[in-house]
């Protein structure tokens, strides 16, 4: 599993959306709202354009693919997913929750919490996944659960 990267001069940008705020709200923190009938996730404040940009960057794509249509990431604990909004070039991120269809691959939750451990972040990574990504958790071994 490689990072999001196809060459290591390219670079993801961060497409922000313009006119777009879905994705926003005044909290400084990660969590989620009911529009429309749809939970949709909100990230924090303090995620600007750069920071956003640099988690796209050293992000984990999906793998197997040159030009990953989903990158994900974890930042202070909580576990982002990028969408591509052009292929080869831009992605929009939001925080993550799993549904009956849609779940982080279990390689790459396996190695954002290998990342959480790294940067310190575990004991909210463990809180954020347990609460939002349940079945993703279970498949968590017990040595990187416990270590």
């Amino acid at each position: 599993m490689s990072q999001s990267n196809p060459t290591p001069d390219h670079r993801w940008k961060y497409d922000p959306g313009e006119w777009r705020f879905k994705h926003k709200w005044g909290n400084d923190y990660a969590g989620f709202e009911i529009e429309n009938h749809e939970e949709v996730g909100k990230c924090p404040t303090s995620i600007d354009i750069k920071l956003a940009e640099e988690l796209l960057n050293t992000g984990i794509g999906d793998p197997n693919m040159e030009s990953p249509k989903n990158i994900f990431n974890v930042h202070q604990g909580v576990v982002y997913r990028a969408k591509v909004t052009l292929l080869g070039v831009s992605f929009h991120g939001f925080p993550e929750k799993e549904t009956e269809n849609k779940r982080v691959p279990i390689i790459i939750l396996r190695a954002l919490a290998r990342r959480s451990q790294a940067d310190g972040t575990f004991h909210l990574f463990k809180g954020w996944v347990q609460k939002y990504l349940p079945k993703g958790w279970s498949s968590i071994p017990i040595n990187i659960r416990c270590g």
